[in-house]
């Protein structure tokens, strides 16, 4: 049995876009594949045949697929592309191979600078993947849990807190659109926000700028929590949100500065899934 919930969220501040090059994207949905096909070739026994017709490119889970689409969209805007991405794994890891590389020419020319992106949908519209969600609770879990007196929070250790999160809940929708887009120039172009980093680096500190597009503070983003009934998740729920006035979501997040949220929840009936609806339970 399931309690499903309805979270909505109001960002106080600026959310910075997560996603990196595309390329590295790229790479690790191709290792990821590689693994999949290793796994499958030993069992099957078929490691040539299988390399030859695959080479190192095997369908990903249907998300990650999904996500690599909206990244490379990112990444189109920024090189000036408006082509239909392919639907075919294989045709789409060499397209975003070219997109990449094109993108790359463009930093050696200087005409753009190198910045987390958000992930598009179809329209040209940023979109968030769920997991950052379940993410920040994590994050927020740990803290509570950590800074809490012995006993006074209904998930006790560090071990509680990895299957709580791992097994009891999940996010229904796989993508959410906020109600605003990336903030932009006068021009069209993603605007960015910039900030210094410092980093450890050979025993020395070093300090270098960051970039990333960023939605505009008022963006809302709604979306369907499923939870196991009877889960101690319930329980601390409350908690976690409100820990997301501190701590939120997106770059820069550790700075309380930056997708830090106010929310709403409620109580909601399922929202209906195919296995459902088809009888399954």
């Amino acid at each position: 049995m399931f309690v499903f919930k309805k979270v909505k969220y109001k960002f106080l501040t600026e959310v910075l876009g997560t996603c990196t090059d595309v390329e590295l994207y790229n790479e690790h949905v191709l290792k990821k594949a590689q693994k999949e096909i290793a796994k499958a070739n030993k069992l099957q026994g078929k490691i040539i045949k299988s390399l030859e017709k695959y080479k190192g490119a095997e369908i990903p889970e249907q998300k990650e697929f999904e996500e690599l689409k909206a990244v490379l969209r990112a990444y189109q805007e920024r090189v000036g592309k408006r082509d239909p991405l392919p639907e075919n794994i294989q045709d789409l890891l060499v397209y975003a191979k070219d997109v990449s590389e094109e993108y790359e020419a463009l930093l050696a020319k200087g005409d753009t600078q190198k910045s987390t992106v958000f992930m598009r949908d179809e329209t040209g519209h940023a979109i968030l993947s769920t997991h950052m969600f379940i993410g920040n609770y994590k994050e927020n879990l740990k803290s509570l849990v950590n800074n809490s007196e012995k006993g006074t929070v209904a998930i006790k250790s560090k071990v509680a807190t990895g299957e709580v999160m791992s097994t009891d809940v999940k996010v229904v929708e796989d993508f959410v659109k906020p109600s605003l887009d990336i903030a932009r120039r006068p021009n069209g172009d993603p605007d960015i926000l910039e900030r210094p980093i410092r980093f450890e680096r050979m025993g020395k500190t070093m300090t270098a700028i960051a970039m990333s597009e960023y939605l505009p503070s008022g963006a809302e983003v709604e979306f369907t929590l499923r939870i196991r009934a009877g889960s101690p998740f319930l329980d601390v729920l409350g908690d976690l949100l409100e820990m997301g006035k501190l701590n939120g979501i997106g770059q820069w997040r550790g700075s309380g500065k930056k997708g830090i949220y106010m929310y709403q929840i409620t109580d909601c009936e399922d929202p209906g899934h195919a296995w459902a609806k088809e009888g399954w339970k």
